[in-house]
């Protein structure tokens, strides 16, 4: 396989990973997201370790789920991520704001900023979904978006709206991901019960500490494609110049 071909399925499987961690933070596991969960197999020797961690806890809770496994899982979520039935003591709010504000309040200016960015792609939230923009499923459902962004700008060599995407994502990484999600998986651990939860936490934040090395080795692989390509056309071009003197 070229190395072409290489980051475009880099892209790929980052989008996947960034569309299934959003979907398991958006909202409860439903019946049709149990199934695909259960079927899933990660390769748990990756080189980062909580990562592979939370991946063995993943799978291990899936080889022994249980009749109620769905309900304890809803009534986990909305403990861990809604604050339900908890009159004091940790929550895990999935939400930026929640973070990085100094009164810990929603609606702060993470969710003003990452709105703002939101549209200059020309995104914006479902009408029904009664979460705010900063909620950690969107923004990895925006990282997701900008994967498949880049995976479609690649395969077409547009290297200059390839090395775009990713400075945004690098950015983004850096700006509303990596600054607040460490506590908040701490806070996932301190609080949740289900073994689910834990691994999901565990491969959140090893994924994303991946994800630095990641997108440092696609920049620097895009860039040389991009020479490459470059100094290809100008060849083409002195080549044709030679031919018509």
């Amino acid at each position: 396989m070229g190395k072409m071909n290489e980051n475009i399925l880099l892209m790929e499987n980052r989008a996947y990973m960034y569309r299934l961690l959003g979907r398991i933070y958006k909202q409860e596991v439903d019946q049709e997201l149990f199934s695909q969960l259960s079927t899933l197999h990660f390769n748990s020797e990756c080189d980062e370790g909580e990562l592979s961690e939370g991946y063995h806890q993943f799978e291990a809770f899936f080889k022994k789920t249980y009749l109620d496994a769905l309900t304890d899982l809803a009534v986990d979520y909305a403990k861990v991520f809604l604050g339900a039935g908890i009159a004091e003591g940790t929550v895990a709010y999935p939400y930026e704001s929640v973070y990085t504000s100094p009164e810990h309040l929603m609606m702060q200016k993470a969710r003003d900023e990452v709105l703002e960015l939101y549209r200059e792609f020309g995104l914006d939230k479902e009408e029904n979904l009664d979460i705010f923009e900063d909620h950690l499923g969107l923004e990895f459902e925006f990282m997701a978006f900008l994967c498949k962004e880049g995976k479609e700008a690649l395969h077409c060599e547009d290297y200059a709206k390839v090395e775009l995407l990713l400075q945004t994502q690098s950015l983004f990484l850096e700006k509303h991901l990596l600054n607040w999600i460490s506590p908040f998986c701490d806070d996932i651990l301190k609080c949740s019960e289900s073994e689910f939860y834990k691994a999901v936490a565990k491969m959140t934040r090893g994924y994303l500490t991946l994800e630095q090395e990641i997108l440092q080795y696609l920049n620097t692989s895009v860039m040389i494609s991009a020479h490459k390509a470059q100094a290809h056309q100008e060849s083409s071009i002195q080549n044709a110049s030679n031919c018509c003197n």
